[in-house]
């Protein structure tokens, strides 16, 4: 399996823990985010990984190099410029079977493995992996005629949506699809993709997951891997963790 990790952003929703660090080096622990994202790949059998880095990427280079130290082969592909979340694709060498893609902010238990299987069976260009999410207005939210006649008000209703996880599966031909003009992130080329008639997939799962975008986000996120670090590695990881 082919493993892509979009490490190249800045982070500026990160604010001060980002100026000096790339948000892919955020500390868990004795473990940085990355690598226990390059950890969860290996288990999945990831037989090479490609980092797709920009800021501050020699800082990623220097800690993880050519991957031995972590028993895999990892090889860097170096954004131009601000391509956005999709825009790196374009430019991964050497890429010729679905590829897990994954967004270096994202800190999750999901089995990588059954998701890249899934999306080999199922035929389609790209899956996206998807969490259920529950939003409550905080309003009175009315259903209104086009007359302007008030059909109903339901008080701070819930509403759920299946969101994109920030993790997909994707066909090396996708590339073609993606604008060679400037940035494109992932919604764009999703949504390019089915205009132009591709199968698109979504897997949802209840897995762990947490975006850590946000300084809270990241706390959040922070605790419950601490508090739990085998809901997320696998037990010999955690082992070679303590005896550090």
């Amino acid at each position: 399996m082919h493993a892509i990790v979009i490490a190249g952003g800045k982070g500026t929703r990160l604010g001060p823990l980002t100026a000096k660090s790339p948000k892919a080096l955020m500390r868990f622990g004795d473990r940085s985010l990355l690598e226990i994202t390059l950890l969860q790949m290996r288990r999945a059998g990831a037989t090479r990984i490609t980092l797709c880095v920009s800021h501050l990427s020699h800082l990623i280079e220097r800690e993880f190099g050519n991957g031995q130290r972590l028993g895999l082969r990892i090889d860097y592909c170096h954004d131009p410029g601000r391509l956005g979340t999709a825009g790196p694709l374009r430019h991964v060498s050497d890429w010729n079977s679905p590829a897990l893609v994954v967004n270096c902010d994202i800190l999750t238990s999901l089995d990588f493995g059954r998701l890249h299987r899934a999306h080999c069976e199922s035929g389609r260009v790209l899956t996206i992996a998807t969490k259920r999410r529950d939003i409550t207005v905080p309003f009175g939210v009315l259903e209104v005629t086009d007359q302007g006649a008030v059909q109903s008000i339901s008080e701070k209703p819930t509403l759920s949506f299946d969101v994109s996880a920030g993790i997909y599966v994707v066909n090396a031909e996708v590339r073609s699809r993606i604008s060679a003009d400037g940035p494109m992130d992932m919604p764009l080329l999703v949504q390019t993709l089915l205009e132009n008639g591709s199968s698109v997939g979504a897997s949802p799962f209840t897995a762990r997951w947490h975006d850590i975008g946000t300084p809270d986000s990241y706390q959040t996120a922070q605790n419950e891997y601490l508090a739990d670090p085998r809901a997320f590695l696998a037990p010999e990881y955690v082992a070679a963790m303590a005896e550090r």
